[in-house]
């Protein structure tokens, strides 16, 4: 049947012009809708995949955070070293100089040198400690982007916009059908 031959068979039925105008109006507004919907969904599952990417890529920035904090914290660490020696160094080279003996086994010069050690070795014990703090929590910030992504995936797989514009025409179509009643 064509447009018009279909027209007239509706309007031999006994209904009016607005009434087929009405049913017209009603699957055209169920489509429109049902294409809505569908884009909508599409949008939605679009934003959640790019969250998720987002969140994904903020995960590799804070291993990459993690692994700069490490590297920092063993250089800072091994240069603390470094000046515990040469600070035991300029030590032993002070009582030399004025004629202490600096290898005697009783003395105190012996017992400030371990005690100068000893104070630097806490100070780098220190730093490896908030080290590994500061380490720790770029990890788990890390895994928390990472779960977020993941958070964003699962969205993005429930959005399912066939199914959105297909339940919205059917609505639609339910609603035409009542006209017809």
């Amino acid at each position: 049947m064509t447009g018009a031959t279909t027209a007239t068979a509706v309007a031999g039925a006994g209904m009016s012009w607005g009434t087929i105008a009405s049913i017209g109006f009603s699957a055209l507004g169920a489509v429109s809708g049902a294409m809505g919907a569908r884009q909508q969904a599409q949008a939605a599952q679009q934003q959640a995949n790019f969250q998720a990417s987002v969140q994904r890529n903020n995960a590799i920035i804070a291993q990459q955070n993690a692994a700069d904090v490490r590297n920092r914290g063993e250089v800072e660490a091994q240069e603390h070293r470094d000046r515990i020696r040469q600070t035991r160094g300029a030590v032993v080279a002070s009582q030399a100089a004025n004629g202490f003996l600096v290898d005697d086994p009783g003395s105190s010069n012996v017992d400030l040198l371990a005690d100068v050690m000893e104070a630097g070795e806490l100070d780098v014990l220190r730093i490896e400690e908030n080290t590994a703090r500061e380490e720790r929590r770029a990890l788990i910030q890390g895994q928390n982007f990472t779960a977020q992504a993941g958070l964003f995936d699962a969205q993005a797989s429930a959005q399912n916009p066939g199914l959105a514009g297909a339940t919205t025409l059917l609505s639609g179509a339910a609603k035409t059908a009542k006209l017809f009643a």
